[in-house]
């Protein structure tokens, strides 16, 4: 018997069943990066219509529009990027031990012990209460399995970015739209925190790893509440991970003869586990890392034997790190036998510096104040004393900023230069109030400060003005304005006759120096800055319980000592 064509069984079903179904892919818009805000935190595919999506008018949702993803911070567990398949290892690579090679240099194997690097423990980073109290002990960490290996990896570029996990890709994402524009005190086209730091982290592990911690404790900083633990801890995490890995690494190179040929890769990340701390606003672990770097790099022969981009980069974040560092704690980096210090000026002699993203103009300023600091030294020789105290101030008073020849970076505006000059002048003023407030606490010769060409008083006053002129934003280049402001915010009551009917602190000038500190701690994510305006409570208020300034109570530098903080303003 014949059948019809229509009428015929399908020959793949069983008699007695309902056809199967075939699965017809949705019609809809793919999935890009380029979608509206709403639909990527829906993980939706967006049709990208303008001026709003029709998913969201179709759902009675408001269409964020297209804009950047972080114009409001995204929770880490939002997965905005490809997952990485469940059987794939995470980054891991092999040692290579020759990435390298450098020129002879003295050995760090005493001196690193010293920094942790090599030892048998890891520091977990400490929490806000552990890091002031001193209470967190260093937690013993088991060894990596050899699946979890961290080592650095061979420098060739990375083609793909799929091996990177959901919070690798979300906290380098950040790093590039949002933190490496708010963790320098310069943006520009070049900056090196994007140019330098991402193509290198996605071939190496250990620098990979320094820089989400970074980033992942920048965003806890500026993430509402929800987020903020969150991303805490992870920053954590990462911090632990890269520690493992420079140990495995320095293991590696000392175990093979190879401790002169140290990766650039894992200098940079040493570099960034320093600036890790400034941002979660450390008060006892940053030092330890910038000394590690300067072992690190004095055994690799000195910035010379580092490729140029990464010695510029870690020039100038030690120049700026070291120097401010000596204004708030003089006995910290002081130069040991057995590590001398970095080839700064012969590194910087050799070519026309260019205008860096940590120091801008204020190179030579920043050294004065170190050399201000050590001015107590002088005090049993008062000849010797006035002769250098004469000297600093021959330079804040011929100091210009065009005093010295710079490579402007490419990108850079007029407006972003007149911002780096009054950045500038703000820490000449300031230079002026520390030049003043040390020699005060050492109780120096009124002949030595009469002969000082400004006044702790005007310079107070200028300072003050000039942020009454030009208030602060949110353009990077107002994130160095720390250091200056607290100084000036230390030494505020001195404007101010003392008498029975005025505050012994200028409720003008202090409002305007906590409003203008804490503008910075919101635009910029920086811990330190809370640290910062914390000292400036115990200072003025043990002022304000002296009597209303008749009794000057103690110096701030003593204030710091008393807590046993290792402040850093950078």
């Amino acid at each position: 018997m014949g059948c019809s064509p229509t009428s015929s069984p399908n020959p793949t079903q069983h008699e007695g069943q309902a056809p199967a179904k075939r699965r017809q892919r949705r019609e809809g818009g793919k999935w890009t990066r380029s979608g509206c805000l709403t639909c990527k935190r829906r993980r939706k595919r967006c049709d990208e219509a303008k001026p709003s999506c029709h998913n969201c008018d179709r759902l009675g949702l408001t269409c964020e529009g297209y804009g950047s993803m972080w114009a409001v911070p995204l929770g880490p567990a939002a997965h905005v990027f490809k997952a990485e398949p469940a059987n794939s290892p995470r980054f891991r690579t092999s040692l290579s031990p020759a990435l390298s090679i450098g020129s002879s240099g003295s050995s760090m194997g005493q001196t690193l012990s010293a920094t942790d690097l090599s030892s048998t423990t890891v520091s977990t980073p400490l929490t806000e209460k552990d890091d002031l109290d001193g209470s967190n002990e260093a937690s013993p960490v088991s060894a990596p399995s050899p699946d979890n290996q961290l080592a650095v990896a061979s420098p060739n570029p990375s083609k793909h970015i799929t091996h990177l996990s959901h919070l690798d890709s979300h906290y380098l994402q950040y790093h590039m739209e949002q933190g490496s524009k708010l963790l320098a005190n310069l943006e520009a086209d070049d900056n090196p925190l994007r140019s330098l730091l991402i193509p290198r982290a996605l071939s190496s592990p250990i620098l990979m790893n320094a820089l989400c911690a970074v980033s992942a404790v920048h965003f806890s900083n500026r993430a509402n509440s929800s987020w903020s633990a969150s991303a805490g801890n992870e920053g954590a995490n990462y911090y632990i991970e890269t520690m493992q890995g420079l140990r495995t690494t320095l293991a590696a190179y000392q175990g093979q003869g190879l401790t002169r040929s140290f990766p650039d890769d894992a200098i940079l990340a040493v570099s960034l586990l320093c600036k890790y701390e400034i941002v979660r606003g450390s008060v006892k672990q940053w030092a330890v890392h910038l000394e590690a770097l300067q072992t690190l790099v004095t055994s690799r022969g000195g910035l010379m034997m580092l490729d140029h981009d990464t010695a510029e980069f870690v020039r100038g974040l030690f120049v700026y790190a070291n120097n401010v560092a000596k204004i708030t704690n003089r006995r910290l980096l002081k130069p040991k036998p057995s590590i001398p210090v970095l080839d700064l000026e012969t590194f910087n002699s050799s070519i026309t510096p260019k205008l860096d993203i940590y120091i801008g103009y204020t190179e030579e300023l920043l050294k004065t104040c170190a050399r201000i600091s050590d001015l107590p030294l002088l005090e049993p020789d008062p000849v010797t004393l006035q002769d250098e105290v004469n000297a600093i101030d021959i330079l804040l008073t011929t100091w210009t900023s065009t005093k010295t020849t710079y490579i402007i970076p490419k990108g850079m505006s007029q407006a972003t230069l007149f911002r780096l000059r009054l950045v500038a002048e703000y820490f000449r003023d300031a230079a002026y109030i520390y030049l003043h407030s040390t020699l005060e606490r050492a109780s120096a010769s009124p002949l030595i400060t009469s002969a000082i060409s400004t006044s702790k008083i005007t310079a107070l006053n200028t300072l003050l003005t000039r942020l009454k002129t030009h208030p602060i934003d949110h353009n990077c280049e107002f994130s160095a304005l720390t250091s200056p402001l607290f100084i000036a915010g230390c030494e505020l009551d001195v404007s101010l006759p003392k008498s029975n009917n005025s505050s012994s602190i200028s409720e003008e000038g202090g409002k305007l120096i906590l409003n203008a500190l804490g503008t910075l701690e919101t635009n910029f994510g920086i811990g330190n800055v809370k640290r910062a305006k914390e000292v400036l409570g115990i200072v003025w208020g043990e002022r304000e319980a002296q009597g209303r300034g008749r009794e000057r109570g103690r110096h701030w530098m003593d204030v710091l000592e008393g807590l046993g903080w290792d402040l850093i303003l950078a």
